[in-house]
């Protein structure tokens, strides 16, 4: 019994506080059926609005926020099946919300009709209506979400202008010129709170002593998801596109905004990026929209085991070392893109294999996460060994927080305040960033392209905000724009 308070207590504490502001829909509802005078047409409101408040508990359980343009270009049917394949128990927990809240408002709907008070009720729907409008409340980031979606396609040209991105330097006239050979790792939701656990994250925590290493690196808006994260770091501009689409890009051919890809592509570099699964979030499309081959479960058929999205991380290294020899074979530079994806949230993926190797952790995250901090040690030492470091760059970084809520992991990583981090053999005077530096997202694909020495005339949205505005801000400000210069470098397949 005191063990089940406690782990109650634990799910309550870490309910964002955003849940403090559904609460005048639970008090709208009801009293806006009230005034209704027929059963159905009540019934058929409250299970209207309450759809819409357990969608937005869902959201804020996920995102710490309310649905927002995160939330809406994960509503299609692949990520939807994939997410009921992941979160079951948060799906039947959802479910159960849904009827017990629509009983509730139901019976308090009824008893407000039968006992009038019609002005209280009128002045609690008001009061109501009023704490909804609020400045980042739900109605705002509904707001947001048609800002967004709606952006209008422009001229490619005039998209950058409107940005104030003059100089930008378009395809035909790109120029680069090799450096040192590439390897970026982006660890599924491994957070810096992981760095703050010895006993699970030696190797990551070594590493970071032993190279340059800048603790603060924030997660930004359209950026907080494995396919946005991705996006942002190949291109530096955040994934919020302009379209009325909950899978933006899918009918794309081309993209006019230059990527690292472009930009290592021209200067001779063989490129691939290693993942579980081409489909893991429609991953697979958008790389290849950057001119890099997608390397993963699909190029090596009943090698390894099966796995949830394609390959667990352990597989994912073996995959990248395997391509690491081909690269090796001839003269070329190359640059190597690597997701791991077992730390994928609630819970994680086990790797049974993994269990002679690691120890008992207090959680399944906590194994899986001690798993990957393994693997990663592991394949840092096998670059030193074969003396592929001696001419390469390495970058670690999150892709993004790790989502949910009421999970012990969720709940140690709230302790501190929560951030990403960034990882790499090349020295501060590379990258031309101190590790005392505060960096986003966005400044990503400068630093990788800075760290390995690669020479370019590409410029990127960071070069472009000034020194003294908080990035974080640039972005939410010109949320708008971003989409609609997104949306404008799409060439869409007729």
């Amino acid at each position: 019994m005191k063990l089940t308070v406690e782990i109650i207590k634990m799910f309550f504490s870490q309910i964002p506080t955003a849940v403090i502001s559904i609460l005048p829909l639970l008090i709208i509802a009801p009293i806006l059926a009230s005034f209704i005078k027929y059963t159905k047409w009540q019934f058929v409101l409250i299970v209207i609005m309450t759809l819409f408040i357990v969608t937005e508990l869902v959201s804020i359980y996920f995102s710490g926020g309310f649905i927002d343009y995160q939330f809406f270009v994960n509503l299609n049917l692949r990520d939807i099946i994939a997410g009921l394949a992941i979160f079951k128990l948060q799906a039947a927990l959802a479910i159960l919300c849904f009827l017990v809240i629509v009983f509730v408002l139901m019976l308090i709907s009824k008893f407000l009709r039968c006992y009038g008070w019609y002005w209280l009720r009128l002045s609690l729907l008001v009061i109501g209506i009023i704490c909804l409008v609020q400045k980042e409340g739900p109605f705002s980031r509904l707001y947001e979400i048609y800002q967004v979606t709606m952006a209008q396609q422009k001229v490619f040209n005039q998209a950058i202008e409107s940005l104030n991105m003059q100089g930008y330097v378009t395809k035909p006239a790109l120029e680069a010129q090799k450096g040192k050979n590439i390897i970026v790792i982006s660890l599924e939701s491994f957070e810096r709170g992981f760095m703050d656990m010895p006993g699970i994250t030696p190797n990551l925590s070594r590493l970071s002593q032993q190279y340059t290493y800048f603790p603060d690196m924030k997660m930004g808006p359209g950026s907080s998801w494995t396919t946005a994260s991705m996006y942002t770091y190949m291109t530096g501009t955040p994934f919020l596109i302009g379209e009325l689409n909950t899978s933006p890009l899918a009918n794309t051919a081309k993209i006019q905004l230059v990527s690292l890809g472009d930009i290592l592509n021209k200067a001779g570099y063989q490129t691939e990026y290693v993942m579980g699964s081409p489909n893991f979030a429609g991953m697979g499309h958008i790389i290849s929209l950057f001119g890099i081959e997608v390397i993963s479960e699909a190029n090596y058929p009943g090698k390894y085991p099966a796995a949830p999205f394609g390959l667990y991380d352990h597989d994912i290294f073996e995959v990248a070392k395997t391509q690491l020899t081909k690269f090796r074979e001839n003269d070329k530079p190359f640059a190597l893109f690597i997701s791991t994806v077992s730390t994928h949230a609630p819970n994680g993926f086990e790797d049974e294999r993994m269990r002679s190797l690691i120890s008992p952790k207090a959680d399944n995250m906590s194994f899986v996460a001690a798993s990957l901090d393994y693997n990663l040690g592991r394949f840092i030492q096998y670059l030193s060994d074969n003396h592929i470091l001696d001419n390469t760059v390495f970058y670690i970084f999150p892709d993004h927080l790790m989502m949910g809520a009421g999970t012990p992991i969720i709940a140690t990583l709230s302790a501190h305040e929560r951030s990403l981090y960034f990882m790499s053999n090349a020295s501060t005077q590379a990258l031309k960033k101190e590790t005392q530096a505060t960096l986003y997202q966005i400044d990503l694909p400068r630093l990788i392209l800075n760290g390995a020495q690669v020479k370019t005339n590409a410029t990127f949205l960071t070069d472009y905000i000034p020194a003294d505005i908080d990035k974080l801000e640039y972005i939410k400000t010109h949320k708008a724009a971003i989409a609609q210069l997104n949306h404008s470098a799409e060439v869409v397949v007729k």
